[in-house]
């Protein structure tokens, strides 16, 4: 059975070009990713004569190899990983707590609860304040002050608490209430199972924002030992200091094959791009639904 195209020649005409300017969009976006990632694997002399465009020349995995070998690009990574994984933990746990009580709790102070929340997303304490505290508290060189600075965002909660009050029915919360559940039975047994989507979402949103985090690691990290994979990538990339982590001198050869700072640079933004390439498919089917599900029913 033929199935008749009913749409109009205008909707043809639409589609076919959306396509084409998602084609050329798509073009323009991955270009820049497939240069670097043709320069990281592409010989010295290709790379020093402007050859390479998309297409690897001379292929060779040298600058992986000498970035896996560097202790210090080695430890940015994993002190990176260690802000981001742990760092949303923290913070989905705290943003729960938050949002909970606003969504399906009566208390004496809710009101001026919910406004202390908007007063902190409208106007925020300075940067200076801000390392003062951090500074008193004995944070200031420490991964944690990357943690505790950004540990509950009141645009998080403010969304998770329009899912929480648009997603999920009154209704359950008040039969486990009769049951004899307390709310942290309702909030940790009942809604965060029942919230994965949004907090799927809030996660990839935390995740990459502590994995791109520059200006945070730059005012509180002080020991080379300590600093995330950003700081590293600024030494090596802007400031031409390649040479502190032992990553950009030219003359010295690995294998029989020169290694020059371009492709120490461009390996390592590769490098630093893998956690977020593999993690978003994972978290991408929950992104509209964790966004969209609080908006039109809250």
């Amino acid at each position: 059975m033929v199935v008749k195209d009913r749409r109009t020649k205008g909707e043809k005409a639409f589609d076919i070009f959306n396509v084409i300017l998602m084609c050329i969009l798509c073009a323009i976006f991955l270009y820049p990713v497939l240069n670097v990632l043709a320069i990281s694997l592409s010989g010295s002399g290709p790379v020093l004569r402007h050859e390479v465009f998309i297409i690897p020349k001379k292929v060779t995995t040298n600058a992986y190899k000498d970035i896996i070998a560097n202790k210090y690009i080695y430890q940015a990574y994993l002190n990176t990983i260690f802000v981001a994984v742990v760092g949303c933990f923290c913070s989905l746990l705290t943003i729960c707590l938050a949002a909970y009580p606003i969504a399906f709790c009566d208390f004496y102070g809710k009101r001026l609860f919910k406004n202390m929340i908007l007063i902190a997303l409208w106007f925020g304490g300075g940067m200076i304040p801000t390392y003062v505290v951090m500074q008193k508290v004995g944070l200031v060189n420490s991964l944690w002050a990357l943690i505790i600075n950004v540990l509950c965002s009141s645009y998080y909660v403010i969304v998770l608490r329009s899912f929480f009050a648009g997603g999920i029915p009154k209704s359950l919360i008040e039969s486990m209430r009769i049951d004899g559940a307390n709310d942290f039975q309702i909030l940790f047994g009942l809604v965060i199972p029942l919230s994965k989507a949004a907090l799927a979402t809030i996660a990839l949103w935390i995740i990459v924002g502590h994995w791109n985090d520059f200006v945070a690691p730059l005012l509180y990290l002080q020991d080379r030992d300590k600093y995330t994979l950003q700081i590293v990538l600024r030494d090596i990339i802007l400031q031409a200091s390649g040479s502190l982590y032992e990553a950009n001198d030219a003359s010295r050869i690995q294998e029989g094959a020169m290694i020059i700072p371009a492709q120490i640079q461009n390996a390592v933004i590769i490098v630093s791009m893998i956690p977020m390439l593999i993690i978003y498919p994972f978290l991408q089917k929950f992104f509209v639904t964790g966004i969209t599900i609080g908006a039109v029913k809250g």
